[in-house]
């Protein structure tokens, strides 16, 4: 809440310095001449919004940290787009397959099994931006993995509101650090940790009870005490809740977008996940079935308490992992390739994955599309918004760079 009379919070500012510290052993905090291993001053706050709306929430009363106030740290914008960005990209993405499907449909003459038509207007698909959004994830993961892997430092993630991009990043970044995330069990712990119960808002963003058409009002009075009465009066609190359309614009494939950047990394690194595609996907699936509790609720009181007389949420609910932990979905999503030697703390990589934000493909079988179809013979061109490391601590903005690609070599 800085302002645009910059406003300043004491307590926040000591707060961070105190972490950001915390790789100082407390004698050499006394004598700060003391050279300490790994005591660089490289702690990195990431802002995950483009500049430009960093300051135009200033002019809200909000914005982002003065850095004068912040010791031992500097900033960087990663410049992701908001939510409304993110659920306009991917309607266009969805529209072009519909186009293509219709044009299909229309086509009169059956075309030959052996060589498939297809209509799709990658074009189109490249216009939507879906992908670099997806460059600009893997580019703020890659810039944070490094920050804390090869320079020892700290890193603070935030953006407007703290449960959108901060969550994507957090997540990614753990996935990539840690091979404990690339486990199945392990990847069920980081998303009830740095989603569920970090309060991102699934009811709100998946568009659960988004359409008044699925909630009928009866025209009968139901008897007292029975169960129909309890579940016209839950109709009825529905209704009254999305009375206005105005909570469709908090849509936005936030997760799905995750998934699809975990997809990437999964991708690029084959051998390096218990889970293969068909794990992703079918938590996808289940993300918008409705079938389990996880993902119904905007956080984890509603959860825990709910907001009527009957039992809370989790108790009348299933959770999903008890379903993906069930014999047959285990066999189902381990992926074959895995080698968990490849992990080991003293290996090349010492168990950790930094993202090619270059690498950056259509998960065509969400689409139910082929790879061909999707991305072409050869990978797409890459978008124009790349986030690169910060070379100087006076530069705080997002850096950009434009790939050409030429005949038989790349012209940055």
């Amino acid at each position: 809440m800085v302002g645009i009379t910059q406003n300043r919070s004491v307590q926040d500012e000591k707060l961070i310095e105190a972490v950001f510290q915390t790789h100082w052993s407390p004698e050499s905090r006394a004598q700060r001449d003391t050279a300490v291993y790994g005591a660089t001053a490289t702690n990195l706050i990431i802002d995950a919004r483009p500049t430009v709306n960093a300051v135009a929430n200033s002019a809200k009363g909000a914005g982002t940290e003065n850095m004068d106030h912040y010791k031992d740290s500097r900033k960087v914008y990663l410049g992701i787009d908001h939510i409304h960005t993110m659920r306009e990209s991917l309607a266009k993405v969805v529209e072009a397959l519909r186009e293509s499907e219709t044009l299909l449909a229309s086509i009169n003459s059956t075309p030959d099994p052996a060589t498939p038509l297809s209509v799709l207007d990658r074009s189109a698909l490249r216009r939507s931006g879906w992908l670099r959004h997806i460059v600009a994830v893997l580019e703020g993961t890659a810039l944070i993995v490094k920050n804390v892997h090869i320079n020892s430092s700290h890193v603070l993630i935030h953006c407007s509101d703290g449960w959108d991009r901060t969550s994507q990043l957090s997540a990614m970044s753990q996935i990539c650090l840690d091979p404990f995330y690339r486990t199945i069990r392990g990847f069920q712990i980081l998303v009830e940790k740095d989603w569920v119960s970090f309060g991102h808002k699934f009811l709100d963003r998946c568009g659960h009870l988004s359409s008044e058409k699925f909630f009928l009002s009866t025209t009968t009075t139901a008897e007292p005490g029975s169960g129909a009465e309890a579940a016209q009066a839950f109709f009825t609190s529905v209704q009254n809740r999305f009375a206005s359309q105005g909570h469709i614009k908090e849509t936005s494939p936030i997760f799905h977008q995750f998934l699809e950047a975990v997809r990437q990394l999964q991708r690029q690194y084959p051998d390096r996940f218990e889970y293969n595609e068909r794990f992703l996907r079918q938590l996808y699936y289940h993300l918008y079935s409705c079938q389990f509790g996880t993902f119904l609720f905007n956080s984890e009181r509603e959860r825990r308490v709910g907001d009527g007389p009957g039992p809370p949420p989790i108790e009348t609910t299933v959770s999903v992992w008890d379903y993906f932990n069930s014999p047959q979905e285990l066999a189902l999503n381990t992926n074959n390739d895995y080698d968990p030697s490849l992990d080991d703390p003293k290996g090349r990589d010492m168990g950790v994955l930094i993202p090619n934000p270059k690498d950056v493909r259509f998960w065509n079988e969400l689409y139910g599309r082929t790879d061909e179809e999707m991305n072409g013979k050869v990978p797409l061109p890459r978008g124009p918004e790349v986030v690169g490391p910060i070379e100087d601590a006076r530069h705080s903005s997002v850096f950009l760079k434009k790939y050409i690609t030429g005949v038989g070599k790349g012209v940055e």
